[in-house]
């Protein structure tokens, strides 16, 4: 009897003393904390206080800068790979490590532009699909005009962005307006680029500014020293002012 009554006093004492923390207002941290703390323990679970963090840390720190300089690594390895296979004209696998590289590097001008030019590659694959692919290929090129637009939003002087998405509009997407104003952007970077007036010329052409597009094409023709660019934009003019004027 008398070691019941000694149990029940160490239990109402255990219980006075839980109250006591409860009523101060720290009841439930209390309580959570210490069963937290030891079922973390018997679980061989990650540590949860300051003084176990802290521990942790000085035992585990070489391997934690170990791992972040092997992701690096990979990271590196993979943003290196899709230039690579860009330029090999492996597209497919080439938007593939884009892709995975962006997951590290999620800022990269760069690689939104090496996607872009592989998702519009990848666009042209579509019409070897049964029915001819047209979903897939405006899913590619909708692809393309994201990467390059998400390229251009992080660089805004991305010249290979905003030219290539310059052509996607004018070529592909047969979006002349947006054509139009994105060569603008470009050429107010680049501003001697006979191959970029070539492309603004069709573009105005194509959005119905024929006087602005005849313009363009003098512009091809002075900056240009290939005989054979001189004579498209020449004729390109004249057939623009047969247009405007009458023969």
């Amino acid at each position: 009897m008398k070691r019941h009554a000694a149990f029940m006093l160490a239990c109402l004492a255990m219980l006075t003393l839980l109250t006591a923390s409860c009523s101060s207002g720290g009841d439930k941290n209390f309580i959570e904390r210490m069963f937290d703390l030891e079922s973390r323990s018997m679980k061989n679970a990650p540590p949860s206080s300051v003084e176990e963090l802290r521990k942790a840390i000085a035992q585990y720190g070489g391997d934690v800068e170990k791992t972040v300089k092997a992701m690096e690594k990979v990271a590196s390895f993979w943003r290196l790979l899709a230039v690579r296979y860009m330029e090999q004209g492996l597209y497919g696998d080439a938007y593939d490590a884009a892709v995975k590289a962006l997951g590290h590097y999620p800022d990269n001008s760069g690689l939104y532009y090496v996607a872009g030019v592989s998702a519009a590659f990848l666009s042209k694959t579509a019409s070897a699909e049964l029915g001819g692919g047209a979903a897939s290929m405006e899913a590619w090129l909708r692809a393309a005009e994201g990467s390059y637009l998400q390229s251009i939003e992080i660089d805004d002087r991305n010249t290979k962005s905003l030219y290539a998405l310059s052509v996607l509009y004018s070529y592909e997407l047969v979006d002349y307006e947006a054509a139009v104003s994105t060569i603008e952007r470009y050429l107010a970077i680049v501003t001697r680029d006979a191959d970029a007036y070539l492309l603004y010329g069709r573009s105005l052409y194509g959005a119905g500014r024929l006087q602005d597009a005849a313009d363009a094409f003098d512009k091809v023709i002075a900056y240009t020293k290939i005989e054979e660019k001189k004579k498209l934009a020449a004729d390109n003019k004249k057939q623009i002012l047969d247009e405007l004027y009458g023969k």
